[in-house]
């Protein structure tokens, strides 16, 4: 598989925190023509459990159109399977190549459940599944033995894997053969050295030739010139993070003369000196 970079896109918001669909195609181009494989579409990053299911379906149309071809995932993630199945299904119908799928959260659903729902989407669409394993947030993680049941499933293809358990990905990978996205992108190459193909991850917006450059180098194994690129990545993570992630990404997408607006509250904004600790890690960096 081709498709090893994909970035999570954010979503764009006008002042009155409605989707500014103009720049999101816009941002779309950036990423692509910038040497992105693919878009992951409609991820945490794009803010997808502030959309609603409106929006959600609008602004996979309108990345898969401004996308003209490229390769996309839906992500259709729900707490309960009748919502995920819907936007599977319009997925499916908008042209998505395959769908993704947090596993349910909030209500502390055994693995068994689990385990049935992505059983139910991967038959609802036939689209490839991938299951998006981040425990920091769903409040819930797998053992070994239990991924590899859940990536025994003909229609599951891929595993975005957001955790440092690299003994777990390694495992998986060994034992499953089944495409690997790292999702924790001040780990990249930490997770390509234990296995992973490729990554998905939210700075990717923002500093995306990094990423390839710490892909290039692994697959040249120069892994010298890897980890110093990985150090540069870690340095602007740390900023972004330690400023707001999501609100950092679209500040800093704007001063690279993509304006994205806000992020939808309960997120604050960034503040003026923390603008000032961006601008100044990014310029160190060579992100602006």
């Amino acid at each position: 598989m081709n498709h090893r970079i994909l970035v999570p896109i954010v979503t764009p918001f006008k002042e009155d925190e409605t989707v500014d669909y103009a720049a999101l195609k816009k941002l779309v181009r950036h990423l692509l023509d910038s040497g992105a494989d693919g878009i992951y579409a409609g991820g945490s990053s794009a803010e997808c459990f502030l959309l609603n299911e409106e929006e959600r379906k609008k602004t996979l149309e309108t990345v898969i159109g401004a996308a003209d071809g490229a390769y996309v995932v839906a992500n259709i993630g729900s707490v309960g399977t009748r919502q995920a199945e819907l936007l599977a299904l319009h997925a499916a119908k908008a042209g998505a190549d395959a769908v993704s799928s947090v596993p349910p959260f909030y209500f502390h659903f055994s693995f068994e459940e689990i385990r049935d729902y992505y059983h139910d989407l991967s038959r609802k669409t036939k689209l490839p599944m991938m299951i998006y394993n981040i425990p920091a947030a769903t409040g819930g993680g797998f053992t070994v033995s239990e991924m590899e049941k859940l990536l025994s499933d003909e229609c599951v293809h891929f595993i975005k894997f957001t955790d440092t358990d690299y003994f777990m990905l390694e495992q998986i990978r060994s034992h499953t053969g089944k495409f690997l996205y790292s999702g924790k992108d001040e780990d990249f190459l930490s997770a390509l050295a234990a296995g992973a193909d490729g990554g998905i991850g939210s700075t990717f917006n923002i500093m995306l030739k990094k990423f390839l450059g710490v892909l290039h180098c692994w697959d040249e194994n120069k892994i010298l010139q890897a980890r110093e690129i990985q150090h540069s990545i870690n340095e602007v993570v740390r900023c972004v993070c330690e400023c707001g992630l999501i609100e950092s990404i679209k500040y800093v997408l704007g001063l690279q003369g993509i304006e994205c607006g806000h992020a939808r509250r309960p997120f604050r904004k960034v503040k003026d000196e923390e603008k000032k600790k961006l601008q100044s890690v990014l310029e160190r960096e060579g992100v602006l």
